[in-house]
């Protein structure tokens, strides 16, 4: 996903989340944050490293792959993180020693 550079204007053809941005026409270092930001959308704030008179803001709508990545993702993390708490729960159930009968 391209978007302009917030020093010179010139599309910079990376997605904003990638790392070690450079513009390619001035060939300033572009620093990008993540925003939280509710809604449709992702948004950005972008600057040129050591300039923050040209920082902007960047909102990148969510298309249906990346939708769809993400769902994937919880739903494996998820799935994961069951299975580990049942693996946890047996391994402490199996190394713990037989509780003694009161008498």
């Amino acid at each position: 996903m391209a978007f302009p550079c917030p020093g010179c204007g010139a599309a910079v053809s990376r997605s904003p989340e990638g790392w070690a941005l450079r513009c390619p026409s001035c060939r300033r270092a572009i620093r990008a944050r993540a925003l939280d930001a509710a809604g449709a959308g992702r948004a950005y704030e972008m600057e040129i490293a050591g300039r923050p008179e040209t920082r902007r803001r960047l909102e990148v709508p969510w298309t249906p792959e990346e939708d769809a990545r993400l769902r994937r993702w919880l739903l494996w993390s998820t799935v994961l993180t069951l299975v580990l708490v049942v693996a946890l729960l047996a391994a402490a159930r199996w190394a713990s020693p037989a509780l003694p009968v009161p008498p």
